[in-house]
């Protein structure tokens, strides 16, 4: 998959650069502002933005994530230590995974996106990771679907 990477802190951009590359994903910036993300964007849509919430100082990325999907249909996972922000504007993003966060667990919630934003449930939720989207639920066994079973 190719991930957007927006944070701030060259060391933590840098190791969540290496830590996605090493798991097969190809990595679009690391990107360190709202202006510089959307350059990256409008040249290369990436398939999920990984968005710190605290951008230069300002909560700039809860924006960016509006804007990314809103524009170029790109779901946002937020990386933060803002979790009262980040639920506080649970529209923007699938999640947030909580500063600070094991490496596999960042590398892990990759597919977990990718599984959301196809309406599936993931196998497994990283640890760390607050999901805000929400999750299917399983089907009924008659194929109707959960739905269906509430409509009943």
């Amino acid at each position: 998959m190719l991930v957007l990477v927006v944070e701030d802190e060259p060391v933590i951009a840098a190791s969540i650069e290496w830590e996605l590359m090493a798991a097969g994903h190809e990595v679009l910036g690391p990107a360190s502002s709202v202006d510089e993300a959307q350059e990256l964007v409008r040249r290369r849509r990436p398939d999920l933005a990984f968005v710190d919430i605290n951008l230069a100082g300002a909560d700039e990325g809860v924006g960016l994530a509006r804007d990314l999907r809103r524009r170029w249909g790109v779901h946002s996972l937020f990386v933060t230590g803002q979790i009262t922000q980040a639920r506080q504007n649970s529209d923007a993003a699938l999640g947030v995974l909580a500063k600070p966060f094991a490496f596999e667990s960042l590398v892990a919630c990759v597919p977990a996106a990718a599984e959301l934003v196809s309406g599936r449930t993931p196998p497994r939720i990283p640890r760390g990771l607050e999901v805000f989207a929400p999750i299917a639920q399983p089907p009924r066994g008659d194929g109707r679907g959960f739905e269906a079973s509430l409509a009943q």
